[in-house]
């Protein structure tokens, strides 16, 4: 496939680049380290809650009143300190390398909340970007991060299944939350009919951060409407 290949040569590129320049801990600066055990493990917050409100719960579903679907979300930490910064690395600075780490974090959390789920009976999504902005950043880091937890949980990753057809303004320049949800309203559309997800009892949608989770519940809402029975969000970060 066209996009494996240009993964493969973005991950290449970054061993050989640290090779040459090695290269620090994204959140403590320690050599020859893209994320550190010890940053990882304060990175990471134990347990699930509504990501809406905070309320703590049991799956990371998201409460009744706030949102009508099938969408729980997990995240693996806060979008700040030492996590916030190997986020921002990855996305801005074109580290891939933390792909692997972070990814590692996702199926902490997964596993930790989700032990009884076969991963036979799972596929896993990553949230597109809008082929403009792929472009333009010349990866999409939420795919990185998918294919990282993919090989580590041996769920079938899914490709191109779902795809961005709206253009928007990136949410972080959108400060009001309303608007944040409503600006992604019918951006995204599955490439593949109903029977397809018929097979899969839970569709895993990763992402890097959420903050309103307007981009996890609009995505969802495009699965749930091609016959998706269970989502589960798996984001690295909350910005909430």
């Amino acid at each position: 496939m066209k996009t494996d290949w240009k993964n493969n040569i973005h991950m290449f590129s970054a061993l050989i680049l640290n090779l040459i320049l090695p290269r620090s801990c994204a959140g403590c600066g320690k050599s020859n380290e893209a994320f550190c055990e010890n940053c990882q493990g304060i990175s990471y917050k134990y347990g699930a809650h509504c990501l809406i409100c905070g309320f703590r719960n049991n799956d990371g579903k998201i409460c009744y009143e706030h949102l009508l679907g099938k969408l729980n979300v997990l995240w693996a930490g806060r979008y700040d300190g030492a996590l916030r910064e190997a986020v921002r690395q990855l996305k801005y600075r074109k580290r891939k390398e933390l792909a692997e780490p972070l990814g590692n974090l996702l199926y902490k959390k997964f596993k930790e909340i989700y032990p009884e789920i076969k991963s036979k009976n799972c596929a896993v999504i990553p949230i597109p970007l809008h082929f403009k902005k792929e472009h333009e950043r010349g990866f999409n880091q939420a795919e990185l991060l998918a294919r990282e937890f993919s090989q580590l949980s041996k769920v079938q990753f899914l490709t191109n299944m779902l795809i961005k057809i709206k253009e928007t303004p990136a949410q972080v320049e959108v400060k009001d939350k309303e608007k944040r949800i409503k600006n992604l309203e019918g951006a995204f559309s599955v490439t593949e009919n109903v029977l397809s997800f018929t097979k899969y009892k839970t569709i895993i949608l990763i992402d890097d951060v959420a903050t309103t989770g307007a981009t996890l519940i609009h995505a969802a809402r495009a699965l749930e409407k091609s016959g998706a029975q269970k989502i589960i969000g798996l984001v690295v970060a909350h910005g909430g």
